[in-house]
């Protein structure tokens, strides 16, 4: 459904510090995906958003949509490829002079729909997102969340084959957040439309996605399912989907915190096993995270051990093939930035 190769971004500037905002991007979307590309602030998410929709030409490289190299087509064609994407903002970015109902029929009128079809398809926009009895309402008479649906209402109308979303649940609190991801969901179920979502929130990765992308600077340094990532509890981004517990090393004189990391199925017994590890060490559990994605069962443990006997769980949880890291301590973490 949509295909990067070699994408590249550079923006010059007037010395010689170009900056280049995407680095040799290479990725595929599936057909009906829900695929989430993250990363910190300057990693890139913005331009390569800008790039699928075509507001931005990548300075190298081919970005095929639906059969479609959007690099290649002239500014006419490009407008007739937008139609078949729609695009959700992370302020939903409403007209404010217009009602709910509105704001979506002006998304169908650009798109060439008949009058008669229009109010019956608003209608309908507004009842997938749960908002018919709002369609009279002004954005300013509605809450974020709401104005949220409208903006999914207005990208869904049109009925595209790919919804790209910026953002979308950044401003919002984790109770509409969580609404708005589970509306999101069900209009890939019910419509089967390929889902793009920039975000820089595990949760939403959590939640919904079916891939990941991890961008860092301009690249992608992991690109894989959300299941297979979870399972590598080594990467980084099996440690942001699911991090470990926060625990406060102050509370624990003469011991030290080490950081258990494990992945099972249900039925296997590595749960009672790295237990039975820790009991033989004399570990205690400080906190403890377990959770259940796309099957896998997760854990993340906060053990606390004496420490005279760190070194000696270290080697004997690596020898039973178990991710197990010391944390560094309050005043080793000080140490580092002083040097720095």
């Amino acid at each position: 459904m949509i295909d990067l190769k070699n994408v590249t971004k550079v923006y010059p500037s007037k010395g010689n510090d170009d900056v280049h905002a995407l680095n040799d991007i290479t990725l595929h979307i599936g057909s009906g995906e829900i695929h989430g590309i993250v990363g910190e602030s300057g990693a890139g998410k913005s331009t390569l958003i800008r790039c699928l929709t075509g507001l931005e030409k990548p300075t190298s490289g081919s970005i095929t949509i639906n059969g479609n190299d959007i690099t290649q087509l002239k500014p006419r064609e490009l407008r007739k490829i937008r139609r078949n994407m729609g695009m959700v903002f992370q302020s939903a970015n409403l007209f404010d002079q217009r009602t709910a109902a509105d704001n979506i029929a002006y998304a169908l009128k650009r798109a060439g729909f008949a009058k008669n079809d229009i109010s019956t398809r608003v209608n309908e926009m507004l009842h997938l997102v749960g908002l018919a009895d709002k369609a009279h309402s002004y954005p300013s008479q509605l809450s974020g969340g709401q104005r949220q649906r409208i903006g999914i209402a207005r990208a869904m109308a049109t009925t595209p084959a790919v919804l790209l979303c910026d953002e979308p649940t950044s401003a919002l609190d984790t109770e509409t957040t969580e609404q708005i991801l589970d509306l999101l969901h069900n209009v890939r179920e019910k419509y089967g439309v390929t889902i793009a979502i920039i975000t820089h929130e595990m949760n939403v990765v959590r939640r919904i996605c079916d891939h990941v992308t991890l961008l860092d600077h301009g690249t992608i340094t992991q690109s894989t399912t959300v299941a297979q990532a979870v399972k590598d509890t080594n990467s980084l981004l099996a440690r942001q989907i699911i991090p470990q517990p926060t625990l406060d090393p102050q509370e624990y004189i003469n011991r030290s915190i080490v950081d258990i990391a494990f992945t099972s199925h249900l039925g296997e017994p590595t749960g009672s096993h790295v237990l039975s590890i820790a009991r033989s060490l004399g570990a205690d559990i400080g906190a403890g995270t377990f959770d259940s994605l796309h099957g896998t069962q997760i854990a993340r443990l906060a053990l606390t051990i004496d420490n005279s006997h760190v070194n000696e769980a270290l080697q004997t949880f690596a020898d039973a093939g178990i991710d197990a890291h010391l944390r560094p301590s309050t005043t080793d973490e000080e140490e580092s930035h002083g040097a720095s």
